[in-house]
C-alpha cells in the first residue's frame, strides 16, 4: 500500500511509510517481489515501485494456472499408470462401452498410454468431442507423439485449425465410423447407438490382431484417392 501511494521508494522510505522496522522491511520487499507484486531496479540504492494490482493478480492467476496443468499432469501420467498396470494379466483383450463419459474415459486413457503413433478416424458428428480431449492431444505432441486425423470435409474452420495445431489432418468424404489407435496395439472403435438406441456405443480392444488390421485400414483410407491433405 505504501508504494502504491508513493510511486518509486527506497526500503528506507518504505519502512518509514509502512511503518516497518528496517531490519524486516527488506524481506517483506523481496516477498513481494518474489511473488510479482513488486518491481526492484537494482540501483544504489535499490528502488521498488509496486507493479499495477490489475497486471499483477493477471501474472499471478497465469502462474497458477501453469503449475496446476504441470501437476495435473504430473498426476494423470503417476496415477494412470498404476490403474492401467492393475490386473493387467487378469483383464480381457475385448471391452464394450456404452455412453459418452464412460467412452470419454477410456479414451483419454488410451492417449495417456500412447508412445509413438496416435491414428483418429473422426466423422463430422464426433468433431465436437475434441474440445475434451484437447489438453492431451497438446501434450502427445510435447512427447513428439506422431498423430494423424482423418475426418470429414464437413469440419468447420476453426475445429480444423484446432486439429492442425497437433496432428496431420486429411479429409475423405466417404467415413465408416470413427476410431482411435495407439501404437498399433490399443484401439476405441467408435459404433452407432445399437439395442440403446442414441446411446453411444464403442469397443476398446488391446488385442494386437484388432489394432493392426484397424491400422491397416486406417492407412488405405489415408492414402485412398478420395482422401485430401488440409
Amino acid at each position: 500500500m505504501a508504494l502504491l501511494k508513493g510511486g518509486t521508494m527506497t526500503a528506507s522510505d518504505v519502512s518509514r511509510e509502512a511503518r516497518i522496522p528496517y531490519s524486516k522491511v527488506y524481506d517483506a520487499l523481496e516477498s513481494l517481489h518474489r511473488r510479482g507484486w513488486v518491481e526492484e531496479q537494482k540501483s544504489r540504492p535499490i528502488v521498488y515501485t509496486a507493479k499495477p494490482p490489475d497486471t499483477a493478480l493477471e501474472e499471478l492467476k497465469s502462474r497458477h494456472e501453469t503449475e496446476r496443468k504441470e501437476n495435473e499432469q504430473v498426476a494423470l501420467e503417476e496415477l494412470m499408470g498404476i490403474y492401467v498396470n492393475r490386473g493387467e494379466q487378469e483383464k480381457p483383450d475385448i471391452w464394450i462401452m456404452r455412453g459418452t463419459n464412460e467412452i470419454l474415459s477410456r479414451v483419454k486413457n488410451l492417449l495417456l498410454n500412447c508412445r509413438a503413433e496416435l491414428l483418429i478416424a473422426l466423422p463430422p458428428q464426433l468433431v465436437s468431442f475434441t474440445d475434451r480431449i484437447e489438453p492431451l492431444m497438446a501434450m502427445l505432441k510435447e512427447k513428439g507423439v506422431k498423430t494423424m486425423v482423418l475426418t470429414s470435409p464437413e469440419i468447420t474452420e476453426e475445429s480444423a485449425s484446432k486439429l492442425a495445431k497437433y496432428s496431420e489432418l486429411r479429409t475423405r468424404k466417404t467415413m465408416y465410423g470413427g476410431g482411435l489407435i495407439s501404437d498399433s496395439r490399443e484401439v476405441v472403435l467408435l459404433l452407432a447407438g445399437g439395442d440403446q438406441g442414441s446411446l453411444p456405443l464403442a469397443i476398446w480392444a488391446s488385442h494386437h490382431g484388432l489394432a493392426s488390421f484397424a491400422k491397416d485400414y486406417f492407412e488405405f483410407l489415408w492414402n485412398s484417392p478420395g482422401t485430401s491433405k488440409l
